[in-house]
């Protein structure tokens, strides 16, 4: 085989477009999900307090991107209301209701009037859901939903977060998960969230990248001009990568500031 250009790996005989790291930074990888093996659909999306980049709070329109999405499993960050959006209205319980999923709220931040965080929704069983604080002193509360989820005769361990602004934040952050992973019971792990890692060679992301087995990172933020990689999915040794996009349609360029990641993820045997 010829010498490849230093910024591509090669994946099963294909070349990949990848950063200095070895990152897959394409903002598709097309591709099914290896024959007889298990696999579900899942998804990050920052929805933004439902309020799209017209600053109409629509949360109709959110619940609609969802379902389009057609997934399995879908994490969601900033959800409720948080300086903006319509007070009063549950968006935790308004988006299990109308996309027919089951939700489960990760709140970091409680109101009189709203609360405001992470959820997961799912169409699979979820066994158990554990609440994981990230937050640090000064800093905005922060944290994660960590859940043990069926698919087919196997538990995946999906953790969807929403980490800080600072680096030094987003270190510790990590650390936490990371060491929340390695006490847990050993099982295929999906982690995925809006990371606020836009820097190429961020150090924090090379430890992802040294905990984890593959990532799909396509160009998420801004809608108007997606260019940084905030949005990513991190799967673990266990699992398969299949395929994974960014959902650009009229609907999702309008809905929220963030574009959602979607990915297909198979068991290996």
């Amino acid at each position: 085989m010829a010498d490849l250009p230093d910024n591509t790996v090669t994946d099963t005989g294909s070349e990949i477009e990848a950063d200095a790291e070895g990152i897959d930074v394409r903002d598709e990888r097309p591709g099914e999900a290896p024959a007889g093996l298990s696999s579900f659909r899942i998804a990050t999306y920052n929805v933004h307090s439902c309020v799209g980049i017209d600053a109409k709070f629509a949360p109709s329109r959110i619940a609609a991107v969802v379902k389009a999405l057609e997934a399995d499993v879908v994490g969601l960050q900033e959800v409720g209301w948080h300086h903006r959006g319509e007070v009063g209205l549950d968006q935790f319980e308004y988006l299990a209701r109308e996309t027919g999923m089951k939700a489960w709220p990760g709140p970091t931040k409680h109101h009189e009037r709203a609360h405001y965080g992470n959820a997961l929704l799912s169409r699979l069983p979820v066994l158990e859901v554990r609440p994981m604080d990230l937050s640090l002193p000064h800093r905005e509360p922060r944290g994660a939903i960590d859940a043990d989820i069926q698919v087919g005769d196997k538990v995946v361990r999906v953790i969807v977060a929403h980490l800080g602004l600072d680096p030094w934040e987003r270190n510790a952050q990590i650390t936490r998960v990371l060491h929340t992973v390695e006490r847990g019971p050993e099982r295929p792990t999906v982690f995925m969230g809006d990371l606020n890692e836009w820097r190429p060679r961020s150090p924090r992301i090379k430890r992802l990248m040294h905990s984890f087995a593959d990532c799909a990172a396509p160009r998420s933020f801004h809608v108007r001009m997606p260019t940084l990689r905030l949005d990513r999915i991190f799967v673990s040794e266990g699992l398969v990568l299949s395929n994974y996009d960014v959902v650009k349609t009229v609907l999702t360029k309008r809905a929220s500031d963030h574009l959602p990641v979607r990915a297909t993820v198979a068991l290996k045997n």
